[in-house]
């Protein structure tokens, strides 16, 4: 279970003076971070000396210490930087740096991470290098532009360009002579410590009851305080009482980490909201959180909710005994970080043990990541299955790899099990990916208080309760493998009992408009939305009916299968002033004739792959004219959704609608038209 059988393929880098790297990275899920960490381990294996941060972790005036420097980034909402990086950015933008050229001496190079179904793809990356190079830094390598659309997802052209990049590497900075870059079949030392430490159960206990828990999470104050994007100090309250045994078999186990940012919530609905033999399981899921000394309407439309869920035990198990960790599972760990090494969304309590590590904070049901396989190569006792690892992940040939992995969701676990002479000591748990919490669009706005009769979770002293909801699609499917898959969260919200007391975070709304304007209310709102994506826009709705009076006029496209299936909410919709509906059922119109279906087949052929359909962009282009007179009053348009053709199709009849109801004159002058303020406010909010 230790390194000792492993120690001769551990090679440390050399020490050469002056030959140093800084990779600083800006991530929302984490994808950027783990791109960063890829390109730190190639850059320690040409003998750099590494360091790895958060934008936000490093000081602007540090960057001028190193020789290069790596720039990582991924764009989140409207084209906007991802949190970990809004301190270094603002730093970046000070007006006194203008024509100072005070990045000089930088050299560097950037990659971002993408997603091109939305208008500002790759914009962060982007914004960050022109800024980079308008004070004075040069670039030592080309940038490169991930796109998740591509069929192989980022790697299409991270791959390339990390093999290029290190390539120019040992071109333009050469090793000295007698000193070749680490072999790839060799591994790294680790850049932090686990060690295993007495247990006295004092500390796991109070992990298990959450008395831990208050120190480090944001207490209901601050979570009022948030929401009105405030700052203010508050009184502790108390963490609502555990409801012990969940009654589902297999259910992750009742503890609370220390996340700091997060909040404890009770789980008081959670419903199906489509039938059971719908082919989706979508639920509705109400919570409750206390908020102490705040009253009346919060904003919640456009706020993002973060679930943390867990391992279950069941899985965990598993892994316990593929690796052989069983006399060490009980046993409490102590981890020694270098800097710059912590994981973000990695929580360790005091009194961990090993079992709780790996419940709370490795997705170990994901699928694995190339650099994980490559990992697995290292600690495998088999020749042939450490030749067959190294064939998977030859960076020259990638659809191998996705044929293993990606396409039949192959996860961890199973590759594990696919593998039996891997082994990875307990000292290497942090070679496993992180759980990173999940997303979900608040689905309720409009004033959220629960009132004291309707109240489940217990007040000590005078507090409000507020009531979020989250419209959830869990997701269950079938590929080649036998074994049915499911998200790792969507099995934790399909079993989540009500009454069981979770963790929660709040991301602030990516919304490009502010509520608190009072033309919020009475100016024109187009909304398009498929599926879940309703649920941005119900808030939205919320927070527009506080103001009844001057609810401006609402267009809404909605997009589901079925008018008796999938058609959310809409029960509602006749309650709320001035709204206008056109739903878009796309499997209940009848069968095409078979004139229809040769002409619909040449359509397809030609690449019209909407062809006889009905989508929500055919409903925009049916109601052309409704859509033009809103277009010429400066509305807010908000399309949410799926994040695959439909932003796109949607843009298109947009920009159809525009031109048929005379608002512009050609598709061309469309084009640019929704892109600039004085015409509309167009917000994406797509996943």
């Amino acid at each position: 279970m230790g390194e000792s059988a492993l120690a001769a393929s551990v090679v440390k880098p050399a020490a050469i003076e002056g030959r140093n790297i800084i990779i600083l990275y800006g991530s929302e899920t984490g994808n950027g971070e783990e791109v960063a960490m890829e390109l730190a381990k190639m850059t320690e294996k040409l003998h750099f000396n590494t360091v790895v941060d958060e934008m936000d972790g490093f000081k602007l005036t540090d960057l001028l210490r190193y020789s290069l420097a790596i720039f990582v980034t991924s764009t989140t909402g409207q084209g906007d930087m991802p949190k970990n990086t809004t301190t270094f950015w603002k730093n970046l933008r000070r007006t006194k740096l203008n024509n100072t050229n005070c990045l000089a001496p930088v050299k560097f190079s950037i990659f971002g991470l993408g997603d091109s179904s939305y208008p500002k793809f790759n914009w962060a990356a982007r914004k960050l290098r022109v800024r980079l190079l308008q004070l004075g830094a040069s670039e030592f390598f080309r940038p490169g532009e991930a796109d998740e659309r591509h069929e192989n997802g980022l790697d299409s052209i991270y791959l390339p360009w990390y093999q290029e990049l290190r390539e120019s590497l040992l071109s333009q900075f050469p090793l000295p002579e007698g000193i070749e870059p680490i072999p790839d079949d060799a591994q790294l030392p680790p850049k932090y410590n686990i060690r295993l430490v007495p247990s006295t159960g004092s500390a796991k206990d109070r992990m298990t009851n959450g008395e831990d828990h208050l120190s480090q999470v944001d207490n209901g104050e601050q979570l009022a305080a948030r929401f009105e994007r405030m700052s203010t100090d508050s009184q502790e309250s108390a963490i609502p009482e555990q409801k012990e045994g969940t009654g589902v078999p297999d259910f992750p186990p009742a503890k609370l980490l220390p996340i700091p940012g997060s909040f404890t919530a009770q789980v008081v609905c959670n419903t199906r909201v489509t039938p059971e033999d719908h082919w989706q399981d979508v639920r509705h899921i109400e919570l409750q959180v206390r908020s102490p000394g705040r009253n009346g309407a919060i904003s919640f439309a456009g706020q993002t909710l973060l679930i943390y869920p867990r391992n279950s035990s069941e899985d965990v198990q598993k892994l316990i005994d593929l690796m052989g960790w069983g006399e060490v599972a009980e046993q409490r760990i102590e981890i020694d970080w270098a800097k710059g090494t912590r994981p973000r969304d990695y929580h360790l309590p005091e009194g961990a043990t090993v079992r709780d590590v790996l419940t709370h904070n490795f997705d170990i049901t994901a699928v694995p990541k190339r650099t994980f396989l490559e990992f697995m190569a290292y600690h495998t006792t088999n020749p042939l299955e450490e030749e067959r690892l190294q064939e998977l992940t030859a960076r020259g040939d990638s659809d191998e790899f996705y044929d293993y992995t990606s396409r039949p969701r192959r996860t961890i676990l199973e590759v594990l099990e696919d593998f039996p002479g891997v082994k990875i000591p307990y000292t290497r748990l942090l070679e496993f990916p992180i759980i990173r919490p999940r997303e979900f669009s608040l689905c309720n706005g409009g004033d959220p208080t629960v009132k004291d009769r309707d109240q489940v979770i217990s007040s000590n002293g005078p507090s409000n309760v507020y009531r979020f909801e989250i419209l959830a699609a869990l997701v269950h499917y079938r590929t080649i493998i036998r074994k049915p898959r499911q998200g790792l969260c969507s099995r934790y919200l399909r079993h989540l009992p009500v009454g069981t007391t979770i963790q929660i975070g709040i991301k602030p709304p990516s919304s490009p408009f502010a509520m608190d304007d009072p033309s919020f209310y009475s100016r024109p709102l187009i909304g398009v939305a498929t599926g879940t994506g309703i649920a941005p826009f119900r808030a939205l709705l919320h927070d527009r009916c506080l103001n009844k009076d001057k609810v401006g006029p609402t267009l809404l496209f909605f997009g589901c299968r079925n008018s008796s299936a999938d058609y959310h909410f809409s029960q509602e919709w006749s309650t709320v002033p001035n709204l206008v509906v056109h739903p878009a059922f796309s499997r209940d119109s009848s069968p095409p004739s078979s004139v229809e279906e040769q002409k619909l087949a040449l359509q397809r052929a030609a690449g019209i792959y909407d062809a006889g359909k009905n989508y929500v962009q055919h409903q925009i282009r049916q109601h052309a004219a409704e859509v033009g007179e809103l277009l010429r009053q400066n509305p807010i348009i908000v399309v949410c959704g799926n994040s695959g053709r439909m932003p796109k199709s949607v843009r298109e009849a947009l920009e159809d609608a525009a031109v048929t109801s005379g608002v512009v004159s050609d598709k061309e002058e469309a084009k640019g038209w929704f892109d600039r303020r004085e015409n509309c406010v167009y917000w994406q909010e797509t996943w």
